[in-house]
Order: C-alpha cells, then structure tokens, then sequence
C-alpha cells in the first residue's frame, strides 16, 4: 500500500487579492537636542512610479445586460431548459463580439443578431451598432446528480470597461429517488470492512428497477436483478479488503429506471493501515553532499505495533539512520544527501524512500528540492 493514494485531496484553487492602502501617519516632535539625521531619497524607480492610466473615450461601446442570471429553480436530473439574455450596445461606438464562452458542456450558448444565430464558438466577430440590441441563448441541460448548480457564462466584446461580461445560470436539482445512506466510513478491523446494506427507495411511489451499478476499481460488488421492480430495493455490497486497501476512497454511482432518478452516489472513505505524517519532503537551498536531517513519523491507526522489514531509496539520496517506537508508531530521522551537480544546467533534485513493513504495508516518502544558486 502506497500511502500517496490517502493523502491525495481535491486540490482547490486560490486567487489572492492585494488591497494597497496608504495611511498618513502624524509625525512624532523630537526634542531639539536631537538632531535627525537627513532623510535618504529613495532611488527612482519604476515601483515609485505612478501608475498609467488608461483614458477610455466616452464614445466607446458598452454591453449592457438586462439580466445577469437565470434561476431555473427546482429541475429533474437530466432535463433540458432555455434562457434568454437581452443585451444592447449603448456607446456611440460599434460594439463587437467576438466569442461567447461557456465554463461546462452543459450551458450551449448562442448568440442572436436580428433573429440570425451565431453558434458559440463564434467564426467570426458580430458587429452590434449605437443603440442595437441582441440576445444570447443558452441552452442547459441539468446534471444527473442532485444539488445546487451554478455555471458561468461570458461574453467576449471590445467593451473596454467590460471585455469578459459575465451571466449565469442556477438551478437546483431535484430527484424521486433516494439512496440511503449516502456515505460510508470503513474500517479494515470490521466483517465487510464495515460496509452497510444500501436501500435504494422511491420517493413518488412508483416501481423502479436497478439498470447498472458502478464501483471504481472494483473495490467492492454488489449483486442486483435487474428484472426486479419495487418501490424500494436493498443492496448488500462484498468488500474486496485488499482492493480497498490500495484504493480507499471512491464514490458508487447508481442508475435505476425511474424517470427522475438520476445518478445516485454512495461515497466511501476507509481509514488506512498505517498513515504517514510527512509524505512529501520539500527541500530549499540545499548544497552538493551537505546531509539535510529530516523526521517522519509513521503512524498506525489499528493500534498495531508496526516493524521495517526494508527501505529503498529509488535514487540513492534517502536514508533511515534512526528510529524510535512510540506506542504503536513508528518515529524516524531520514538523511537525505544532495548529490553533485554534474551541470550547472541542473537545479533540481527528487527521490523517493518506499518502507516495506513486516505487516505487509508499504509507504513511500517523496522527496524533492533546488539546489543553492
């Protein structure tokens, strides 16, 4: 077991906003014994420039959006819907659009000029004069799993105010079947590794059968008929435990022929063997044959005691040179030695410590670094 595949998350992403604010403090009367010293001028630069400014002529053309957003509200899972976005150019200019663009291939947009189309990606610029007036149609087809969705939409002009103008559509998405429960915490000292029965069940009353059910990697199988109809079905999922060990989370999508079923999903998460607390090592600044010491500490979540049967250093850098037991844990000092730069050229370095257990576990540490400029 790789202990890579329980550290890895959903990365999110993170747009930073800088907000510069000046403040005049007031300055503080020193006696007059004291002499200050003269004021250095700091060197002109292009930092202590002001910055330029951008003079947009009133004349230019503006897209101006009668609305923004459209809620659909409550939808069915896979439903198809239209929305309608009225614009108009009110500069003296010629407003040109150039593209229509869409964030999901959900939301089809479509630009319209005097009842012509324009399919997104647009061919070619459309031209919208002083006062003239357009649309934009999207068409939407709602998820198959249910929840709120929001997806964006912009229009790409030569509005220097508004370049990228930016609408939306909102919908909520709303099934007639349920699947309960909808998520699962396995662990491996548990008959089936902990996992419950499933109860897939109508909401409207209506009969529905089990069309296909999926489960990454196969970690598990669940038996179903799919000639069987009812108002509720009850699954009982067969854990794979050494499947689950290697992948141990994941998400079972299933799809009956009710209507408005859509896709259901049962999450699972099961708490690995053993985890380790630093998986990847960054190094910064390190210098050709100068030994960097670092400590990791290999910890068992089934309060088994844990032993190094072996470690293998993939590029030779990594090293075990101590370890302690803590309880159940495993506490160690990994040396990693930079080796020499064969080039100038050369900056980087990576390697990676894989740690065999005698309990048939395995970790592997990440390591990568530059080297000091």
């Amino acid at each position: 077991m790789k202990m890579d595949k329980y550290s890895k998350g959903l990365i999110a992403a993170i747009f930073g906003v800088i907000l510069i604010t000046g403040c005049n403090q007031p300055a503080q009367k020193e006696p007059a014994a004291q002499a200050q010293p003269p004021a250095v001028q700091p060197a002109q630069s292009d930092e202590l420039k002001p910055a330029r400014i951008i003079e947009i002529s009133p004349d230019a053309p503006q897209i101006v959006m009668e609305k923004s957003s459209v809620d659909f509200g409550r939808v069915g899972p896979g439903s198809v819907h239209k929305a309608l976005y009225d614009f108009k150019n009110t500069g003296k200019q010629t407003l040109e659009i150039s593209n229509i663009q869409s964030t999901c291939g959900c939301s089809q947009p479509t630009l319209i000029k005097d009842g012509q189309r324009f399919p997104a990606p647009l061919q070619q610029p459309v031209a919208f004069e002083q006062g003239q007036a357009g649309q934009v149609e999207v068409t939407f087809t709602s998820p198959a799993v249910k929840g709120p969705v929001v997806k964006h939409l912009y229009v790409i002009s030569n509005d220097p105010l508004n370049p990228r103008l930016e609408f939306e559509i909102k919908a909520d998405v709303t099934v007639l079947v349920e699947v309960s429960p909808e998520a699962a915490e396995l662990r491996f000292d548990r008959p089936n590794a902990g996992m419950p029965e499933l109860t897939v069940k109508s909401l409207d009353g209506k009969e529905l059968a089990i069309k296909s059910i999926t489960i990454p990697n196969n970690v598990m199988k669940i038996p179903f008929d799919p000639q069987k109809k009812a108002t509720s079905i009850v699954l009982k999922p067969e854990v794979d435990v050494k499947l689950l060990d290697t992948y141990s989370t994941g998400a079972i999508q299933i799809i009956t022929d009710h209507p408005q079923s859509g896709t259901l999903l049962v999450r699972y998460t099961a708490l690995p063997y053993v985890e380790v607390n630093r998986p990847r090592i960054i190094l910064q600044n390190v210098e050709p044959g100068v030994p960097v010491m670092k400590d990791v500490l290999i910890r068992s979540n089934y309060d088994k005691p844990l032993e190094i049967a072996s470690a293998q250093s993939k590029s030779g850098y990594m090293e075990i040179v101590d370890q302690q037991k803590q309880d159940n844990h495993l506490s160690l000092m990994i040396k990693i030695t930079p080796p020499a730069q064969t080039s100038s050229a050369r900056r980087y370095i990576t390697d990676e410590l894989t740690i065999s257990l005698k309990s048939g576990e395995q970790v592997t540490i990440r390591c990568s670094g530059w080297f000091k400029l």
